[in-house]
């Protein structure tokens, strides 16, 4: 293991995801996890989308807020909380309807509509070095903590 600089880490891979990804996000409750394609965006290192209190994804963040989602090979393990209601938060809603036009006007303004932010609590990253060699980059958020482990050693 080769202990790496956390900020420097973070803030490459956050650059990597952007402001805005269609992603997996995979919910579980009662053993049962399930996972869907759900337009997100970051914003302060911060995961944010919107959904319906009547649809199962609901139901089981507030079971288990233990959510994960996948950046094509950017793997982001977090906690997931409701904040209420999407037009109640301007400058999350204000990113939302510059990536997502559609959504926005269709959903946000729902009554049944909740915005929820996760919270990244562990982050890997699977790379390559110049000889071809996989290694995966852990960041653990929590513990503001960031190291290197080869693969196949």
């Amino acid at each position: 293991m080769e202990i790496l600089d956390f900020k420097h880490e973070e803030e490459r891979i956050f650059g990597k995801i952007g402001e805005n990804k269609i992603a997996p996000l995979a919910t579980s409750s009662q053993n049962n996890p399930t996972v869907r394609m759900m337009s997100v965006v970051i914003f302060c290192n911060k995961i944010y989308f919107q959904t319906g209190t009547d649809l199962l994804k609901y139901n089981q963040i507030c079971e288990n807020k233990n959510v994960a989602l996948c950046f094509d090979n950017i793997q982001v393990e977090g906690i997931a909380n409701i904040m209420g209601k999407p037009m109640d938060h301007n400058i999350i809603m204000e990113i939302y309807k510059k990536h997502y036009k559609n959504s926005f006007e269709n959903y946000s303004k729902l009554d049944k509509e909740i915005l929820v932010e996760v919270i990244p609590q562990k982050i890997t990253i699977w790379e390559y070095d110049n000889n071809g060699k996989p290694y995966r980059i852990y960041l653990e958020l929590d513990k503001k903590k960031a190291y290197k482990e080869m693969y196949l050693e």
